[in-house]
């Protein structure tokens, strides 16, 4: 049963758009929907793109030669710009208008939203979760016993929280289990029981 809004061909929505190969790099845009595919679980539009929300350097660095989902039914659209001939977000927005037909993507319905205040909403709620999760790889990459005269190594969870603390300064979370949760490291019988 689907629990979130859904919206027609025509409409104007703001969405998070992200593709496989790299779905750790979210991209808050708006765009203008051209087609729907309905399913009870997660219908889809095919959209595209009528803004950026991101300054036109990270859009060179990570959206440029991207490849999306074009259409329902299989097929790519692959963002191969030069960086050095689009100056501008207005430079490249006037492209993709004029190619329209060419650089069509599709979006999981759950990924968009009506207005701007709920997608940087949802935007932030995932970009938390994925800063958060990274801090823990960090933690674990750096407290590893066989990395232990690299020059990163941290002997003791204590310590990473401190320096973690530091960093964060006034953001520190005022729940006293906050770095508990976040650093947590599962022991060998606790993976043997998770849950598939």
């Amino acid at each position: 049963m689907i629990r979130h809004r859904l919206f027609n061909k025509g409409e104007y929505v703001h969405a998070l758009i992200s593709n496989s190969r790299y779905s750790n790099i979210v991209f808050p845009v708006r765009v203008l929907i051209y087609d729907v595919k309905f399913d009870e679980t997660m219908p889809k539009y095919k959209v595209r793109i009528v803004k950026f929300y991101d300054d036109i350097n990270f859009l060179k660095r990570y959206f440029f030669g991207m490849k999306f989902d074009k259409n329902f039914d299989g097929g790519t659209t692959q963002f191969g710009f030069n960086r050095t001939s689009i100056k501008n977000k207005k430079e490249l927005q006037k492209y993709l208008d004029a190619n329209a037909e060419t650089y069509m993507i599709t979006v999981d319905s759950v990924m968009c939203t009506k207005t701007f205040n709920q997608i940087q909403e949802l935007y932030l709620n995932i970009q938390d979760f994925l800063i958060e999760k990274e801090i823990r790889e960090l933690y674990e990459k750096s407290s590893r016993r066989s990395y232990s005269k690299g020059k990163y190594y941290y002997e003791s969870k204590g310590v990473f929280e401190a320096h973690l603390k530091k960093f964060l300064g006034d953001r520190v979370p005022t729940d006293p289990e906050y770095f508990n949760k976040l650093l947590f490291r599962p022991m060998g019988p606790e993976y043997d029981n998770l849950k598939g």
